[in-house]
């Protein structure tokens, strides 16, 4: 396997992590209460970041796409 595969295995790893609950609860009644994944919660706290510096819109919303992904691929790079 190159470097470059294992790095793309590695990312895509990395993502489907972030689809993982981020408060998971067992209610008892056999069902878990996901609430919101992983992903969603690090984008509420880099977007809360960007509108308390004032940038909002289309563009701080894309950029804070941006940084949760790169930042669950880097979470998850082991060095």
């Amino acid at each position: 396997m190159t470097p470059e595969k294992a790095n793309e295995m590695n990312a895509e790893v990395a993502l489907n992590k972030g689809r993982e609950h981020a408060f998971p609860l067992s209610t008892g009644s056999g069902y878990p209460s996901t609430g919101m994944t992983k992903r969603e919660y690090m984008a509420t706290q880099i977007m809360t970041g960007f509108l308390a510096h004032g940038h909002a819109g289309v563009s701080a919303a894309q950029k804070t796409v941006e940084a949760v992904d790169a930042l669950l691929i880097a979470l998850h790079t082991t060095k």
